[in-house]
């Protein structure tokens, strides 16, 4: 089977949207597309051309040029120049010798270095990544991240580990949720923390923290990195929880004993009157 020219060129726009950083694979093309990696394949190998609906979300998500892809004119991509505030990144991924995504790990110490090595592949390849058997992991893009210090006790405690599925730049104001916890990476820092999405307001975000002795602040998007949403919890900390403490019957106990002394000290008062 010979494919269309249309394929041709589409074919031609996404090998440049790979060099361009704007994808990390044609895996990561089709899953940010909705479809099935296998049909880009096929389209590689000449068995199948690009489906319409494959084609219209290439125009409205990457801004494939629709009248190059029909007529061969034109630019690969509709206003090349303009960024359109998309912030489209190449993000550094690990893949086994099949080509399936290992989860990196980001341990403490190197927290501090990560939000300025993002884009340095010695620094990724250094990192320890691994792989977990859960289908859910099989599809997108995960980091895992240790969790330092007391600021979300008891949700996450000191060297939890928290697995978490990236969220694409051009995602953040509908996919970041009230409430929900993410991991936020800026060049200085990496915080795990429950957010309050104000991007369309005030084009920041609220971190809040589960331990009330913690302030809330804000943090720009200009200066976000990379947004993590958490889905998995690794803990050490299994052990029985302390018991509770009632107060209110230790209040009661104590109310119950000073009226018992209250009631002696009558008792020993009219013993010493009669």
């Amino acid at each position: 089977m010979a494919v269309s020219g249309i394929t041709i060129r589409f074919l031609e726009c996404l090998d440049q949207l790979i060099e361009q950083g704007k994808v990390r694979s044609k895996r990561h093309f089709a899953l940010s597309v909705d479809y099935h990696p296998q049909g880009i394949s096929e389209m590689v190998a000449g068995r199948r051309d690009a489906p319409v609906d494959l084609i219209e979300k290439s125009v409205l998500t990457y801004r494939f040029n629709p009248v190059y892809l029909f007529t061969g004119h034109g630019n690969h991509f509709s206003n090349p120049v303009e960024d359109d505030g998309l912030r489209l990144r190449n993000l550094s991924v690990i893949t086994d010798q099949q080509g399936e995504e290992r989860i990196v790990h980001v341990p403490y110490p190197a927290q501090a270095g990560y939000g300025r090595l993002l884009d340095d592949p010695v620094f990724m390849t250094e990192l320890p990544s691994y792989q977990l058997p859960d289908p859910q992991f099989r599809s997108g893009t995960y980091r895992s991240f240790e969790v330092a210090g007391t600021s979300m006790e008891p949700t996450f405690m000191p060297n939890d580990i928290v697995i978490a599925a990236f969220i694409e730049p051009r995602f953040w104001e509908q996919a970041i949720k009230n409430n929900q916890i993410y991991i936020i990476v800026t060049n200085k820092d990496v915080v795990i923390k429950r957010i309050v999405n104000l991007i369309k307001e005030k084009k920041s975000i609220e971190c809040c923290s589960d331990n009330s002795a913690f302030e809330t602040y804000l943090i720009d998007m200009d200066e976000v990195q990379e947004v993590w949403k958490a889905r998995v919890k690794l803990t050490s900390h299994i052990d029985m929880p302390a018991p509770q403490i009632n107060t209110d019957a230790i209040s009661e106990q104590l109310r119950a004993q000073q009226k018992m002394l209250e009631n002696l000290h009558m008792k020993l008062s009219e013993v010493k009157i009669s």
